[in-house]
């Protein structure tokens, strides 16, 4: 019988809120203050951020195989596309990350077409072989990688507009993985965790492994971008889409905990706490 993949919807977490609709959580992230304001709110006690709209992209790319799942030692990329406000101000913005769900890897238009031909033939060998070579990572040699990160560019680009920086991962290497099931969700709940850990290190310090990985996606060259110190890793929504919708329940929920980065409760929400050590 010819496989086929199932899509599914997304699952949405923001602040350890149940999964809801993103416009609705998103409000809990939305700051108002005045132009050119500074410091630190004493209600809030984070600082107060102004977004006039205007956002810019920059994307980081730490190699195809720059980790490897720790079930089966399979590589993966480190990468995002990141839309951001324009004009970072003074304050620490929320930081949403968000990934993309069970797609394609590699943009291979001859592997397509054989497919197509097996499908159409009822060739289930054939079908399968020209499936490996389309779910595949890394990517043959001139085989150009399928950029699924940008599948929620629009989305990123309206929450950056409101004063978020909005990280759009890669997850093609667990795509391509051999894990399933509740391992495929545990593996995007690592991941997940191990771009927040980049994270943290960078906007704390502006070290580690983004610094100087950031570059313009259309020229590809460098870009110096001041994130160190205006990120609110206190402050931390996470969103996947189909079967990173699991991931994103499997790295949010209680029982898990332990295998992510320490968390406290508040009242209100669950905030993502950076490691200690």
């Amino acid at each position: 019988m010819l496989k086929r993949h199932k899509r599914m919807g997304a699952s949405v977490r923001l602040l350890g809120l149940p999964a809801a609709a993103l416009s609705v959580a998103a409000a809990a992230f939305t700051y108002t203050s005045t132009a050119g304001a500074a410091g630190v709110n004493e209600a809030t006690g984070r600082s107060p951020v102004v977004s006039s709209g205007a956002t810019k992209t920059v994307r980081y790319d730490l190699g195809d195989a720059a980790w490897h799942l720790p079930q089966t030692g399979e590589p993966v990329e480190l990468t995002g596309v990141v839309r951001y406000p324009a004009d970072l101000g003074t304050g620490r913005h929320p930081l949403i990350v968000m990934m993309h769900g069970l797609h394609e890897t590699c943009a291979d238009r001859k592997a397509d077409a054989a497919r197509t031909a097996a499908e159409h033939n009822g060739d289930d060998a054939a079908y399968e072989a020209a499936t490996a070579k389309l779910v595949a990572w890394p990517c043959a040699p001139g085989t150009p990688t399928l950029p699924n990160e940008l599948g929620y560019d629009y989305l990123a680009r309206t929450l950056a507009g409101q004063g978020f920086v909005v990280v759009s991962t890669g997850a093609n290497g667990i795509n391509a993985s051999s894990v399933t099931g509740d391992d495929n969700a545990a593996a995007r709940a690592d991941l997940l965790n191990r771009q927040l850990r980049m994270w943290q290190e960078f906007s704390s310090q502006g070290k580690g492994e983004l610094a100087g990985k950031f570059t313009d996606p259309a020229t590809g060259a460098v870009r110096r971008v001041g994130f160190a110190h205006h990120v609110d890793m206190g402050n931390v929504g996470i969103m996947g889409h189909s079967r990173a919708g699991a991931g994103v329940t499997w790295q949010a929920a209680d029982s898990h905990r332990g295998s992510g980065p320490r968390a406290s409760m508040s009242r209100r929400w669950r905030r993502w706490r950076p490691p200690t050590t």
